[in-house]
C-alpha cells in the first residue's frame, strides 16, 4: 500500500510562519515561491495610497505658498509684478500675508483656499483684497526692532529731480494714538500706488498732518514744531534768480517757514457721503457717516482700508496752492481761487498788485519780476500788520498791511526806512506821469489813432502802478512810469 492511497500516511504540512507585529502594521506579507517574496496586504495598499496622497498634498501645500502659484490667477499678475520689483522680492507671500504661528498659518491657508475656489467657480471680485497684520511685519528676522530705532532719515525724490529728507519716527506712530486713532503698519505702507508694493504713500502723511488745520498766513500742522516735525530747512545754499540764499541766515533770526512758503497745502481732505456707497449698499451702514471714531476704528484699526479710498487728496509741496490762488485772482475771485460770496462783489481785487509783483501787465517794458517774487517770497511775508481793531474786524473783516517792521522781520535794520522811501519815490513819479498825461490830453483834444495808442499805453501804465501800489515792484513801476511820461510827450508832440 502506497502513501498516495492512504492519506493518513501523508506528512503534515508545515504552517507558514506567523507575521511579526511590524509586518502587520506596515501591511507586508511574504509570498513564497514568488519572484518578489514580499507583497502588500490590503492594509498595506491603503497605507501606500495614504502616504502618497499626504505627500502630494504636502508638496502642493508647499508649492501653493510660493509667489509663482499666486500669479496663476490672472487677476494677481499686477500684484505679483509689483512684489517682484519691490524691496520685498526675496520674502515669500505667506511670510507677510500669514501671521506667525501654526494656527494663523492654517487660518491663512483656509482663506487662500476659499479664494482659489472663488476663482475656479468664477465668483471672485475684480479687485483682490488682502490684509497684513503688524505681527507679520514685526516677526523675528523682519522689522521686529523698527519701533526701537528712533528717528530715521527718509529720502524722497521729488518730481523736480531734487531729494528731500523727512525725519520719521515709527515709535509714536505705532505705540501712541494719532488723532485719537490706532495706526497699523499698513496705514502708511500701502498698495495704492500703481506698480509698487507696500510703499509709503505721501498722501496718507499729508492727510493726517494737514487736515483740519489752518494754512497760509498761520500755518498749522499736526505736531508742536510745525514744518520741522518732518523736515529741517535746507542747510545747503539755494540758488535763486536773485542770487544765493541761505536758510540758516533767516532761521537764526526767528523767521518762520511760512513767511516765504505760504502756499504749501492744497485740498481739505474731506469725505463725501456718497463715497460710502462705493462699498456699502445698505442705508443702515451709510447712516453711520457722522460717527468718524467708529468708522475709523472699523476701517483703519480693524481692517486695511486706504485713507485715500474715502478722503479727498491733500497736496503738499512748496507751491501746492499757488497755481489755484493765482488763477483765482486773475479769474475774478478775491478768495484765492475759491468761489463764494466774496467773489461776487470783489472781482479781481488783487489782480493789479499781483501783476505788478510778478512784473507783467504793463506796456513798453519787458517783464521784470520783483526780486522778492523771484526769491519766492509770498504776500504774507510783508502784509503782517492788522489794519483794523479786532472788534471792528469781526464785523467788516480784517486786512493785513505792509509796514516797515515787515522788512525788519527778515532783514533786521538793513533796509530800515526803505518802505517810506519807496512810497515817496513812486508817488513823486506817479505825479509826474499824471501831469504829462494830463498835459497831452489838454493840448490835443482830438488825437489821431497813433496818439490814441500812445495815450492808452501811458494810461495803462499809470493805473497799473497807482492802483497796484508801486512798492510791490519799485524798479518795474519806475520803468512803467518813465514809459508813460515818454509816450505822453510823444502824443503831445514834445521830443522826449
Amino acid at each position: 500500500m502506497t502513501t498516495e492511497s492512504n492519506p493518513a500516511m501523508l506528512p503534515t504540512p508545515t504552517p507558514p510562519p506567523r507575521r511579526s507585529l511590524f509586518m502587520r502594521l506596515l501591511g507586508i506579507k511574504r509570498r513564497a515561491g514568488k519572484m518578489i517574496p514580499i507583497g502588500l496586504t490590503i492594509w498595506g495598499w491603503i497605507l501606500v495610497i495614504g502616504v502618497c496622497g499626504m505627500g502630494g498634498m504636502a508638496a502642493f501645500a508647499e508649492y501653493s505658498m510660493q509667489p509663482d502659484f499666486c500669479r496663476s490667477c490672472h487677476i494677481m499678475e499686477p500684484y505679483y509684478q509689483a512684489w517682484h520689483n519691490s524691496t520685498h522680492k526675496n520674502v515669500s507671500c505667506p511670510e507677510c500675508h500669514f501671521e506667525p504661528g501654526l494656527k494663523e498659518t492654517l487660518k491663512g491657508k483656509w482663506q487662500a483656499s476659499s479664494q482659489a475656489v472663488k476663482y475656479i467657480t468664477q465668483t471672485y471680485g475684480s479687485k483682490p483684497h488682502a490684509e497684513i497684520r503688524d505681527t507679520s511685519c514685526m516677526r523675528s528676522g523682519c522689522h521686529e526692532k523698527r519701533v526701537l530705532e528712533g528717528k530715521v532719515n527718509w529720502k524722497i525724490q521729488t518730481q523736480r529731480g531734487t531729494t528731500i529728507t523727512i525725519k520719521f519716527d515709527h515709535t509714536p506712530h505705532l505705540t501712541e494714538e494719532r488723532r485719537g486713532k490706532h495706526l497699523r503698519c499698513v496705514s502708511c505702507h500701502s498698495q495704492i500706488v500703481q506698480g509698487q508694493h507696500l510703499v509709503v504713500t505721501l498722501d496718507t502723511c499729508f492727510l493726517c498732518h494737514f487736515k483740519g488745520f489752518e494754512h497760509g498766513r498761520n500755518e498749522k500742522t499736526l505736531g508742536d514744531k510745525g514744518c520741522q516735525v518732518c523736515h529741517d530747512a535746507p542747510r545747503s545754499e539755494v540758488q535763486l534768480a536773485t542770487g544765493t540764499f541761505k536758510h540758516q541766515d533767516y532761521i537764526s533770526k526767528g523767521v518762520t517757514c511760512e513767511n516765504c512758503h505760504a502756499e504749501v497745502v492744497n485740498g481739505d481732505g474731506q469725505v463725501a457721503r456718497q463715497t460710502c456707497w462705493t462699498c456699502h449698499n445698505q442705508a443702515s451702514q451709510v447712516a453711520e457717516f457722522n460717527k468718524p471714531d467708529k468708522l475709523h476704528n472699523i476701517h483703519i484699526t480693524e481692517h486695511k482700508v486706504e485713507c485715500s479710498s474715502c478722503h479727498v487728496q491733500i497736496e503738499h509741496s512748496l507751491n501746492a496752492a499757488s497755481k489755484t490762488r493765482l488763477l483765482g485772482l486773475l479769474d475774478g475771485h478775491a478768495t484765492g481761487g475759491q468761489s463764494g460770496a466774496c467773489g461776487q462783489c470783489h472781482s479781481s481785487s488783487h489782480a493789479g498788485p499781483l501783476e505788478l509783483y510778478r512784473g507783467v501787465g504793463g506796456r513798453g517794458v519787458p517783464d521784470m519780476p520783483s526780486p522778492m517774487f523771484r526769491a519766492q517770497v509770498d504776500c504774507i511775508a510783508c502784509h503782517k500788520a492788522l489794519q483794523k481793531e479786532p472788534g471792528d474786524a469781526d464785523v467788516t473783516g480784517q486786512t493785513f498791511i505792509a509796514v516797515q517792521d515787515s522788512c525788519n522781520y527778515c532783514h533786521s535794520t538793513k533796509y530800515d526806512g526803505v518802505l517810506n522811501q519807496w512810497r515817496k519815490q513812486v508817488a513823486d513819479q506817479v505825479a509826474r506821469a499824471e501831469k504829462a498825461y494830463a498835459d497831452a490830453i489838454a493840448s490835443n483834444p482830438t488825437p489821431n489813432s497813433d496818439q490814441k495808442q500812445l495815450l492808452a499805453d501811458a494810461d495803462t501804465n499809470i493805473k497799473l502802478v497807482k492802483l497796484g501800489h508801486g512798492v510791490h515792484n519799485v524798479n518795474y513801476s519806475t520803468a512803467l512810469l518813465n514809459v508813460a511820461i515818454e509816450r505822453s510827450n510823444q502824443a503831445k508832440g514834445v521830443s522826449p
